[in-house]
């Protein structure tokens, strides 16, 4: 079994502070290691690929979201007010990330949020707790029920962020009207 190599906070805060400026996605590794403050040699060395930058990055990604969504996920209410409060979440995060989202060219987005493959998922440590939520919601009746929950959640998480994030960016929307406007239109196609 191939393991990717752990990668230092160093590496890992220059790989997101060069997505944030445009500039990960044409940067070589020398590049990295510069911004890093370390040499080429020392990255090779400590075997931190640009493979292992994008696992950790995800890994980063995914546990930030994790520690936001516990307690909503725990929170006392049904699942339609948790999968809101959820969404409500996700908005949040996807605007404290728009700068580094925004720099991420598209083949390292997919690499950080979908499975491998055509017609391939988003990651389930992204979608978990969205699956979670619609399961829950078919059983207490505050959501209807779904064929497909894991399809479901993809659509889901994209049409959150990625039309929240669009709406802030593009539109240059209030957090507030973006996030009730995407809430809005998604939480009436989950209805019973």
């Amino acid at each position: 079994m191939v393991r990717e190599a752990k990668v230092s906070h160093d590496v890992l805060a220059a790989a997101k502070r060069l997505a944030e400026r445009q500039e990960l996605g044409g940067a070589s590794m020398a590049d990295i290691a510069k911004e890093a403050g370390i040499t080429r040699v020392t990255l090779y060395r400590r075997g931190e690929t640009r493979a292992a930058i994008l696992v950790a990055l995800r890994d980063e990604l995914a546990r930030e979201e994790r520690e936001r969504l516990l307690p909503v996920l725990t929170a006392a209410g049904d699942a339609r007010t948790r999968l809101t409060a959820t969404f409500e979440v996700l908005c949040a995060l996807t605007d404290e990330r728009a700068d580094l989202l925004t720099g991420l060219d598209d083949p390292t987005l997919n690499a950080i949020y979908h499975d491998p493959g055509d017609e391939s998922l988003t990651r389930a440590e992204f979608t978990a707790p969205i699956v979670r939520l619609l399961r829950d919601g078919a059983l207490d009746g505050s959501l209807r029920e779904l064929a497909d929950p894991e399809e479901t959640a993809t659509v889901l998480y994209v049409q959150i962020c990625e039309t929240y994030r669009h709406l802030r960016r593009e539109h240059r929307w209030s957090a507030k009207r973006a996030t009730d406007a995407v809430l809005d239109l998604t939480l009436h196609g989950l209805l019973p």
